[in-house]
């Protein structure tokens, strides 16, 4: 009776097994299409709530709104844009207090807000007879288009036009460090020095309290321990960032180029070498042109740009897409992946956003 039991066990197992195999890696399922009333100025950043159930989108007016990802409706409208604003270009929950939203724009503002309130706890701009502020000149005259905490929430940066790196102290939202881009006209441009082109995307590692990558139009990635004065301690050779192309999971970088062949791409983080190019869908005259890409988890990528307007997520390991979201000819600039790695958003121009689930 025994024997048949553990014959009838290890048969049913296998049945499993082969089932699994069959069936294959997760693949990407769209939820909802959600309509916002900022649609029309289009959406230049998205990022999940660390619990995962709420979706702030950022828009061309400056707006920033937030979705319930349950429902795919519209929670809360935490700023709602205006005809002077621009892009909200970057998002970012802080780690420690989750009820607290940092937003920066291309006007070179950097706004916090609270969930509980509309209006924002501090604003410090560079835009004159900008109020409230803390301090009216810190980015005079940036662009700002990247912007992250570092893990444990002390510290955030913002990077743009300017190319210098600001830190600051997330408890005083007040400046404590710049890595200054080098000067061109004194020559002091090394490979370990600032970036020489627009910054466009930063990101902290998610176990690294220190270390933050940075990307932009120099074709390279810069890898920093922001207790170091001015100089980066790696370089990646070869990525031409446009947007928020930029990743980090273990010793593994993430790249989302905008360039037609070969755009995404997985990196050695201790060696700065390639680790492999990762196949985007897409036919031969449209070319790929990435301008975001997220890890979901160690094995899946979720990335898209102007291309194919579109969204896919690609098995790292098989190279198999696993999924598309395609917009109506309109290019994706910006993803984000929830806390789970299960669930997805993807927007662009004319908004069109879209909620995913990896299943």
């Amino acid at each position: 009776m025994a024997r048949r039991r553990l014959e009838r066990a290890l048969l049913e197992s296998r049945s499993r097994e082969r089932e699994e195999a069959a069936q294959g890696p997760a693949q990407l399922r769209i939820r909802y299409q959600v309509p916002l009333s900022g649609d029309p100025h289009g959406i230049y950043s998205l990022r999940f709530a660390p619990a995962g159930g709420c979706l702030a989108a950022g828009f061309g007016n400056g707006a920033v709104q937030i979705v319930n990802v349950a429902t795919a409706s519209l929670h809360s409208s935490l700023f709602r844009g205006h005809r002077t604003r621009h892009a909200i270009t970057a998002l970012a929950y802080h780690p420690g207090r989750p009820s607290l939203l940092l937003a920066v724009g291309a006007d070179g503002i950097i706004s916090l807000y609270s969930m509980d309130s509309e209006t924002p706890l501090a604003t410090v701009t560079a835009l004159a007879g900008c109020s409230p502020c803390v301090c009216p000149t810190l980015e005079k005259e940036n662009e700002i288009n990247a912007m992250d905490f570092c893990m444990d929430g002390s510290t955030y940066a913002t990077a743009g036009k300017d190319r210098h790196i600001r830190l600051y102290d997330s408890h005083t939202n007040q400046l404590s460090h710049i890595l200054q881009a080098p000067n061109f006209m004194t020559g002091d441009v090394t490979p370990s020095s600032g970036h020489s082109r627009r910054i466009f995307a930063l990101r902290f590692h998610p176990r690294e309290r220190h270390m933050f990558l940075t990307a932009g139009w120099d074709d390279c990635v810069k890898i920093w321990d922001k207790r170091m004065a001015k100089e980066a301690q790696r370089v990646i050779n070869g990525p031409h960032i446009c947007g928020p192309g930029l990743d980090i999971q273990g010793n593994c970088v993430l790249t989302g180029s905008w360039v037609p062949h070969n755009a995404l791409q997985l990196w050695d983080l201790r060696t700065s070498q390639l680790q492999k190019n990762l196949p985007f869908p897409g036919g031969p005259t449209q070319g790929q042109f990435l301008y975001a890409a997220r890890f979901c988890d160690q094995d899946i990528v979720m990335a898209g740009g102007s291309g194919t307007s579109g969204a896919s997520a690609i098995h790292t390991g098989t190279n198999q897409v696993l999924g598309e979201i395609l917009l109506p000819n309109k290019p994706v600039q910006a993803v984000a992946v929830a806390p789970s790695g299960r669930v997805v958003a993807v927007a662009g121009v004319g908004g069109n956003l879209h909620i995913a689930d990896l299943h």
